[in-house]
């Protein structure tokens, strides 16, 4: 049987693609861009299976950092590029 990771984002033409495989409860959801500002940010209720699309078709080229945080101190981030 395979482990899969608890979160996994795929990075499409136009939006991030957020796969939750674990029940994570309420989680904070951002996105900052090179500077620092908030392009994106959203409160979510995160169960197995559940998934969260982000629209980035709008959004400039350059690099990113995607924050995931929950109510008890955890915290996962990520980056990626828009091209």
């Amino acid at each position: 049987m395979r482990n899969l990771p608890q979160v996994e984002g795929y990075l499409n033409a136009a939006s991030v693609d957020l796969v939750f495989n674990f029940d994570f409860g309420e989680l904070i959801i951002e996105v900052v861009n090179q500077t620092g500002e908030t392009i994106f940010k959203t409160k979510i209720d995160a169960v197995t299976g559940g998934t969260l699309p982000i629209d980035t078709s709008g959004w400039e080229s350059g690099e990113y950092i995607l924050m995931i945080m929950d109510e008890q101190g955890g915290y996962l981030e990520g980056c990626f590029r828009i091209d």
